[in-house]
Order: structure tokens, then C-alpha cells, then sequence
């Protein structure tokens, strides 16, 4: 079946933000929630915090919702935790900081669908040389248990200049009723994170079976007729997105292990549809630091063990010169040009066509979000 796509531009080629990158999208019953980062250039200090939102087919201006002058912002992260009962209810994380070792996370809240947010609270204070805690470019998902489960990394730069990516998992438990009044917390206040996923122990060693910086960003989802059984796909340097399971609500996962997905060390994504099946947005080039075109959306109704072509949202040419992405710790050098990239997808909203929204950096001059849907 072939699926009906409906693309519009958020922003493009504005003034104000010349360079936009790393959108998250939300959806809920009449409304979709977007989000991402803009300024001059990546890792420079006039780069905020965006956000506009789409009522009924009509869509806001975007406007800055988190920014201060001369401290770089990055990789907004939108979350609704209650999309039907309370589709008001918006909170957005983001990292603050440069170089990327050295982020912290805050996060705002809305009650009034965007309107308004909140002053920024630091996510965990005192983790100084965390890289940031919480959601680290993915949204959260909410377990069978009532769980959040955000997927989350740790970039470290070695005295020899090379990269070192460990992926983990920050978890915010549903509060338990009977806790007594001394020692409860809302829900989102409390993370507790868990190991590092285990890699080969010749990661990083070129010629090795994991060459290259690691893993990071992990987007997740829970099987749907095996509570508790929680996996993670991870951006990675080999080549191929990464996987982990867990068998306990994500608090303990397995080694990581490649699968047949292509990954060009950029996000990637993946959410479950209300039918059950899945959907992983993705470049699909297995190439380390590879091209960030095409951008293609798979589809499995298998659970993740077998994956179809879904759709393509992008497919130009890869730009004539280009050798490779040039990433710093101080943020990404190249132009952005042919870039499709850092998608994130979300289901549809419960009472709409079965489906979901995708949003992604368009050559770093707009943010697209697409709806797509059986035909």
C-alpha cells in the first residue's frame, strides 16, 4: 500500500535563524507541538530554543521559547506524558553549553498547549561532565508500568582528539501512591539512570569489529505482547544501527549488537503505530559519517526483527565535493547542504488516521514535518 504524504516547511530560510537543526515533534487531537534549535550556526552562542504548533491546520509563528544570550543551546526534546487526557500538557527538554562533554539539560512546561512555558529547572543538578541527563535527541516513551523511559549518552573527547559515545537509559518512575508524604515526588522530578550499554572491548579500535567513537541518541519502544520488554536502536560509528534489549523495564540491557539497518553516525528514530506496527526513520547510507541523504521511513510488523521500505521523504543528490560530515565537539562544520536529517517520528493523534508525524532538518535551512498515513 502505497502511503499518502503531507509535507510542510515550519520554517525556511529565516532571518533570525539562519541555521536550524534537531526538531521533535508531538501530536495530539487537533494539535501538533514542534520544536527545535536555531541561530547563526550550530554551537554559537545566539542559537535558542524554538518552538510553533499546528491548531486545527493552522500553524503558529515560531518563536523563541528558551534562550539566553551567549550560552549555545541545542537538541530540544518535546514530550507529551498525557496526550489524551491532557493534550495541554507540554514539556521540552534541551542541553545547554559548549562543548557538547560539558551539557546540562533543563526542561519547561506548558499547561496551556504552548501559550505559556515555564521557567527553565535543571533536569539533574550537579551532574557536571554527564554530556546531559534525560532525553538526549528522542522523545521519552511512557511503559506499560507507567514509566518514563528516555534514551540517553555521553559524549567524551580523549586526550588523542577521538571520540568516546557510551549510549544509557534514564528512567522517571511513576510514583508509587502508598510512598509516604515526606519522601513522594511528581513524576519527572526523579531519574534514575542505568548502565552503560556493554560493546565489544575492541570498540574504538580501528580494524576492529567496532571501529569508531561508539554509540549514541537511542530512540526506543516496548513490545507490545511482552510488558516489560523494552529495545533500543542507537546512532552509531559502524555503519549500522545498533540495538539493546531489555527484559526489565529497561533498568538492565544487553550487549549492543548491529543489525541489518544502515546508519550514517546520524539520528535516527523509531516509534510504534496504533496498530502495533513500527516505523524507523533513518539515512539509509552505511557509511561512517556518511551523506545525510536520502531520508526514508521502514516499517515492520514483526516487532523490529524484519523491516520493509516505507516511504522516501528525501532523496537529492549527494552535494558535488563532499567527502565527509565534519563533526566537532563545538557542533557540526559542514553547510548542511543536501542534508536531510535528525528525524523524529510520533504516532498520530489517538481519534486521527492511523499514522505518524515526521519532522527533520531540511539543508539546515527550514525544519519540514511531514504526515503520513495509509492511502
Amino acid at each position: 500500500m502505497t502511503p499518502r504524504i503531507e509535507r510542510d516547511f515550519l520554517v525556511k530560510d529565516d532571518p533570525r535563524q539562519s541555521e536550524v537543526h534537531c526538531s521533535t515533534v508531538q501530536a495530539a487531537s487537533g494539535v501538533v507541538y514542534a520544536t527545535w534549535f536555531g541561530g547563526s550556526k550550530e554551537g554559537h552562542g545566539d542559537v535558542k530554543i524554538w518552538f510553533s504548533r499546528r491548531v486545527n491546520d493552522t500553524r503558529s509563528s515560531p518563536r523563541v521559547i528558551a534562550g539566553q544570550e551567549d550560552i549555545v543551546h541545542w537538541n530540544p526534546v518535546s514530550f507529551l506524558p498525557s496526550p489524551i487526557e491532557d493534550p495541554k500538557h507540554l514539556i521540552v527538554y534541551y542541553k545547554t553549553g559548549t562543548p557538547i562533554p560539558s551539557w546540562r539539560t533543563y526542561y519547561i512546561i506548558s499547561h496551556d498547549g504552548g501559550e505559556t512555558f515555564s521557567s527553565p529547572v535543571e533536569l539533574v543538578p550537579g551532574e557536571a561532565g554527564s554530556g546531559g541527563r534525560g532525553p538526549q535527541k528522542n522523545p521519552p516513551i511512557i511503559l506499560s508500568n507507567g514509566d518514563w523511559i528516555a534514551g540517553s549518552s555521553r559524549e567524551v573527547t580523549l586526550e588523542n582528539g577521538k571520540g568516546l559515545w557510551d549510549a544509557y537509559i534514564d528512567i522517571a518512575p511513576k510514583p508509587d501512591p502508598t510512598t509516604p508524604e515526606s519522601e513522594s515526588f511528581t513524576q519527572g522530578e526523579k531519574w534514575i539512570r542505568s548502565e552503560f550499554v556493554a560493546l565489544p572491548e575492541d570498540r574504538g579500535v580501528e580494524g576492529g569489529s567496532f571501529p569508531g567513537e561508539g554509540v549514541i541518541q537511542p530512540s526506543l519502544w516496548e513490545s507490545g505482547d511482552k510488558p516489560g520488554h523494552v529495545h533500543m536502536f542507537m546512532r552509531s560509528s559502524v555503519g549500522r544501527i545498533v540495538r539493546s534489549d531489555s527484559k526489565d523495564y529497561g533498568k538492565t540491557w544487553s550487549r549492543g549488537y548491529k543489525t541489518d539497518l544502515p546508519n550514517n553516525n546520524s539520528g535516527q528514530c523509531v516509534t510504534r503505530l496504533r496498530d502495533n506496527r513500527l516505523v524507523v526513520a533513518l539515512n539509509p547510507v552505511p557509511i561512517n559519517w556518511g551523506p545525510r541523504t536520502p531520508l526514508i521511513l521502514k516499517i515492520s510488523s514483526d516487532d523490529g526483527e524484519t523491516w520493509q521500505d516505507w516511504c522516501t521523504l528525501e532523496d537529492s543528490p549527494v552535494p558535488e565535493g563532499f567527502e565527509k560530515v565534519v563533526a566537532l565537539e563545538t557542533g557540526i562544520v559542514n553547510d548542511g547542504k543536501g542534508e536531510f536529517s535528525y528525524p523524529t517520528v510520533t504516532p498520530t493523534a489517538h481519534d486521527d488516521k492511523v499514522g505518524v508525524w515526521v519532522s527533520y532538518t531540511w539543508q539546515r535551512r527550514g525544519v519540514v514535518v511531514c504526515k503520513i498515513t495509509d492511502e
